[in-house]
């Protein structure tokens, strides 16, 4: 029986650890999450996802200084913050995502905090058409998400996302922008709040991209190509013939006809290959302390997600229709790699 207690009180750790959902986090959702640890609930509410409320307090000893404590234990959300620092409560940040979303039909599918109340975030779902879709084998989910931080530890983002069923690959549908890393990313400054109050206009583009996203799909999923042309791709793609670069390039060529979902015979399983890699795996090994968080972090707001958009931008039109001549011209590139 101890072992038992014990064996399940590890376990629980150990969710906890990797879904960074520590002992005064929680995760409130209409769902259970692959971590098991859903507080599942029929709606999300800012009741029930943000159950205490943050007051800026300042250090007596310490007056350019102050922390933002926690109304149900007294005990600081993540880290003392300068007083240039700017951010917001927990009810004016679910307000900011009700009338940024409100008037669309949008519903909350998961929100909480994480990092031991450092941050909080909050998933939505938007009535429009292509929010849920199905190519081939493979079912999409697009999502409005938003992440901030309490502490600074981050910025505020506004990402459109799709989710792939099968194999839980994330890509951020920035398409229209190519220059754009973010499609909203916002500096915890003292012009903090205006510039949150013009998030509706961003939004508005975000929803124009799910339809492009939902074409390419489609398209790559009729656009076929063969293992050896798929290599020549990925190796195009990355530019090097770094020994770390042809070991990318073969782990790509394994994901392209071997990854979850994946058969080895068109574009699609090209674009999931990198979603996969640059999903799950691209920041190092699972052995390494701190990978599940730098791999998150990578694949949703950093390099990760930075080279899937490249990807996405070397293959598709910015109107979904597959770039044939990008193809061709990386595939030319990775011959000449590959033959030297």
């Amino acid at each position: 029986m101890t072992v038992e207690t014990t064996t399940t009180t590890t376990n629980k750790t150990e969710k906890l650890m990797a879904a960074h959902i520590e002992n005064r986090d929680s995760q409130t959702g209409l769902e259970m999450a692959w971590h098991g640890l859903t507080k599942v609930v029929p709606q999300v509410t800012l009741d029930n996802a943000f159950t205490f409320e943050i007051e800026r307090t300042p250090f007596a000893e310490c007056p350019e200084w102050s922390f933002f404590k926690c109304s149900d234990d007294n005990k600081m959300a993540g880290v003392p913050v300068a007083e240039t620092y700017s951010t917001m409560t927990n009810s004016r940040f679910w307000e900011t995502i009700q009338n940024s979303t409100g008037g669309r039909g949008a519903v909350v599918e998961s929100a909480g905090t994480l990092f031991n109340r450092s941050r909080r975030f909050a998933t939505v779902k938007l009535s429009t058409d292509n929010n849920e879709f199905k190519v081939g084998d493979r079912t999409f989910k697009n999502r409005l998400s938003f992440l901030d931080s309490i502490d600074g530890s981050t910025n505020f983002y506004g990402i459109n996302s799709s989710v792939c069923v099968v194999c839980a690959n994330t890509f951020n549908m920035a398409l229209r922008d190519k220059s754009a890393e973010f499609k909203f990313k916002v500096r915890h400054s003292k012009n903090f709040m205006p510039k949150i109050e013009n998030m509706e206009k961003a939004i508005e583009s975000f929803i124009g991209t799910t339809a492009h996203f939902k074409a390419a799909m489609e398209n790559a999923e009729a656009h076929a190509i063969n293992e050896t042309a798929a290599k020549q791709l990925f190796t195009g793609w990355i530019g090097s013939s770094s020994t770390r670069s042809e070991n990318t390039a073969e782990r790509l060529t394994h994901l392209f006809n071997f990854g979850a979902g994946n058969s080895g015979r068109t574009l699609l399983d090209v674009f999931s290959a990198v979603t996969d890699f640059y999903s799950h795996e691209s920041s190092g090994g699972s052995e390494f302390a701190g990978f599940r968080q730098k791999q998150a972090l990578s694949s949703e707001f950093g390099s990760g997600a930075r080279k899937k958009t490249e990807l996405f931008q070397g293959i598709f039109q910015p109107n979904g229709e597959v770039d044939t001549s990008g193809i061709r011209s990386l595939i030319a590139a990775g011959k000449l790699l590959l033959a030297n």
